[in-house]
């Protein structure tokens, strides 16, 4: 499309319509709006595509779209204004609708992880040993079954599935065994990894954006990760003083996996040329949640005994430098939950049992 309108009335002077276009850009949907009652000229020109477009693309919406995709921007943008509106009011209220995944008889032992996209495949484990994939975009019943490697026991029934996770390349799950499998979601239903613990998995973790995984058994961090060649190593095996309670993978790191571990007390910072490093432990107040990104962690901690007076609180530890950068909350509830890594720069969401 091309515009007619060669050159376009500035006051008392005629600018070009694509210098005007430009001076154009700096508006937003208010002042547009203003522009296009003055006169015929102006409402071709703040009704532009390109105008629109770029207001769509600043508020975060089609980000992956391009200015052909849709001939009325204007429009798209108040239709993807009005969708987010819709969601968050219905968020508020309560009001949705359940997508039910249907399924042979198994009890159906987690739902997606939080934090997955819509457009990313949801992973589903169940009590008969069997990890499925499902699409959410369709919800489609028929979703392949990820193949288990036979573990210790051999043959017969698979153990329970006690951990998955999932990013945009792989998916992971745990056994009750002690047997881990790692899938790519490219290449199919086998699996591209398999390892073995002696004793039962309690955490697993998965990198956010890349192809590290991390387990915790027994009184054991085992780091795993491909080297650039594509086959799977483990540059880190750590020993831990306590059992673990959570454990992430730092996203975004270069070069060598690094993880965050809580052991009822204790939280460790896992680097592979290093044995292991407490970066904070405190006796009776123990680690009830834990989130990283890629420079701090932040998890909560639980006060009793001789520290009851002293409330609950959220810290906030910087990776780099090791040292607690600030201490926020004041609950009497213990904090059940943190989210750092995806929330908005400097700033964080954590909930907790006083419902806050």
């Amino acid at each position: 499309f091309q515009n007619e309108i060669n050159e376009v009335p500035f006051f008392d002077v005629q600018l070009p319509y694509e210098l005007a276009l430009k001076i154009f850009q700096y508006l937003g949907k208010a002042e547009l709006g203003r522009c296009a009652q003055v006169s015929r000229t102006w409402k071709i020109l703040a009704e532009d595509e390109v105008l629109w477009y770029r207001l769509c693309q600043q508020e975060g919406y089609l980000l992956d779209t391009s200015i052909s995709d849709h001939s009325c921007w204007k429009l798209t943008l108040k239709n993807c204004r009005a969708r987010e509106h819709m969601l968050k009011t219905n968020w508020k209220n309560r009001v949705g609708a359940v997508s039910q995944l249907r399924y042979e008889p198994g009890r159906v032992l987690c739902d997606p992880p939080p934090g997955c996209e819509v457009t990313v495949p949801s992973f589903c484990r169940y009590s008969s040993g069997e990890v499925r994939l499902w699409d959410t975009r369709t919800w489609d019943y028929t979703a392949p079954v990820l193949a288990a490697v036979a573990g210790p026991a051999g043959a017969g029934a698979l153990p329970h599935v006690s951990f998955v996770r999932i990013n945009s390349s792989l998916a992971v799950a745990a056994y009750e065994d002690g047997t881990v499998s790692v899938w790519s979601l490219l290449l199919g239903q086998e699996p591209i990894h398999h390892f073995q613990h002696n004793q039962r998995i309690q955490a697993l973790a998965l990198a956010p954006g890349g192809a590290a995984v991390a387990t915790a058994s027994g009184f054991q961090v085992k780091v795993e990760s491909p080297d650039d060649t594509g086959f799977w190593q483990t540059p880190g095996t750590f020993e831990i003083q306590k059992l673990v309670n959570f454990l992430n993978l730092v996203p975004d790191v270069p070069g060598r996996p690094v993880a965050v571990a809580a052991a009822e007390d204790i939280v460790y910072l896992l680097k592979a040329e290093d044995p292991g490093k407490i970066l904070h432990s405190v006796y009776g107040q123990p680690v009830t949640c834990l989130d990283v990104a890629a420079h701090q962690t932040a998890f909560g901690i639980k006060t009793f005994g001789w520290l009851l007076n002293e409330p609950n609180q959220i810290l906030l530890y910087n990776l780099e430098t090791n040292q607690c950068v600030t201490k926020v909350g004041n609950s009497i509830g213990d904090f059940s939950c943190v989210n750092l890594h995806s929330s908005p720069p400097n700033m964080l969401v954590a909930g907790n049992k006083d419902r806050r």
